[in-house]
């Protein structure tokens, strides 16, 4: 979901560079001859501080066809991931340095976030909060900036309906993961508010579908938008398909926030019946990507698709949104605007050539529209 945030942690690579093309022999060395080969490194790695539920997640990931659906691209985030959380302990998230080390892409101020911040506001904004507030980790001008658009966001959905839902979030997640500000007497992050209106988009999505709805979201991430669907939805049916670390996490996070959930995972599982059972038996399931081949066709009322899709190969797009089409009814993506896939002979994804994302003709569009913020990203809503 984050790849802008990884690159410029992990890489040094500033957003806008991610757009600017390099010279061909170092795409193509990029590309074709530097190793991402993550079984190598695992076997190489020293494991004896990792828990024994996440070298069990690893082993089956590296041995399923999960991994081949994999790009390059994550494979090497995969390998730094892990040498990290190696160096900080089995307990410790490596995505909290991550998400936490670079906001650059959350805090930057132009004409659309602004105009759009204050299009649902009154013409005199008053401020009942610190936006002076220093964020750990930033400095005095990002946090500002970072205050400002979190500002902005607030104004834009404080007068909307779905905003009365606000004492049902669940918050621990937000906190944890993203810097907070108190406005009004209330915690609030830009995640959270971006979640929120996340839900909204989807409420709008699958408003004729009788509830509960039975919802899968492919790379969750830590869980934030799973979290703001389970908190707000009543009875909400959720699979989430991901990768390692990510799936061991976001299972710790959704596990630690709602206890009252029936939560399992079930990466074990390789036939369709066992994995009728397990959904019916639960609320929440885990599972890796492969095994989305054994849910039956439109089991699902939606799938939920956010910023992973540009970050994957060609091939790999084509075959998700085969799949997403093949088992659910709608779908929510975001995208960003231009994103250009490194590790890749000069890939590039345009949001607004949906052959570029195998988009079909013949999907229903609900909507498509440019987010507040991050403002680079399109939200997009189907119908199959």
């Amino acid at each position: 979901m984050y790849l802008k945030l990884m690159l410029s942690k992990i890489f040094g690579i500033k957003g806008t560079e991610l757009h600017k093309k390099k010279s061909v022999w170092s795409t193509f060395k990029n590309a074709y001859l530097r190793s991402a080969d993550f079984k190598k490194h695992w076997k190489k790695l020293d494991k004896k501080n990792l828990s024994r539920d996440l070298i069990e997640i690893t082993d089956l990931f590296l041995s399923s066809e999960s991994y081949n659906l994999t790009s390059k691209f994550w494979r090497h985030l995969i390998i730094l991931h892990y040498d990290h959380l190696i160096k900080c302990g089995s307990n410790m998230d490596p995505q909290i340095d991550i998400l936490k080390s670079d906001y650059s892409g959350f805090s930057y101020l132009d004409n659309f976030t602004i105009n759009g911040g204050l299009k649902n506001s009154s013409k005199n904004v008053n401020i009942n909060g610190n936006i002076f507030k220093k964020h750990e980790g930033m400095s005095s001008s990002e946090s500002l900036q970072y205050n400002l658009v979190l500002l902005l966001l607030y104004e834009n959905i404080k007068n909307k309906k779905i905003f009365n839902s606000y004492d049902l979030i669940k918050k621990n997640i937000y906190e944890k993961y993203n810097p907070c500000l108190s406005i009004d007497n209330k915690i609030y992050s830009q995640n959270m508010i971006i979640s929120l209106l996340e839900y909204e988009k989807i409420e709008l999505l699958t408003k004729k579908e009788r509830r509960p709805l039975k919802i899968l979201e492919v790379g969750a991430g830590y869980g934030r938008t799973a979290n703001m669907i389970i908190s707000l939805m009543e009875d909400v049916k959720y699979v989430i398909a991901d990768l390692p670390l990510s799936i061991y996490f976001s299972q710790k996070n959704i596990k630690e926030t709602f206890k009252n959930k029936k939560i399992q995972s079930c990466i074990n599982i390789n036939n369709k019946t066992e994995m009728k059972k397990a959904f019916e038996n639960n609320d929440v399931i885990f599972i890796l990507p492969h095994q989305l081949k054994l849910f039956d066709k439109k089991f699902f009322d939606l799938s939920i698709s956010i910023g992973n899709l540009c970050e994957m190969e060609k091939k790999q797009i084509k075959y998700y949104m085969n799949i997403y089409e093949n088992i659910s009814k709608y779908l929510y993506i975001k995208v960003w605007d231009i994103a250009g896939l490194p590790y890749s002979f000069y890939t590039y994804y345009d949001a607004n050539k949906k052959s570029d994302y195998e988009i079909k003709e013949s999907w229903k569009e609900h909507f498509k529209n440019r987010c507040l913020m991050p403002n680079n990203i399109y939200e997009m809503g189907y119908e199959f």
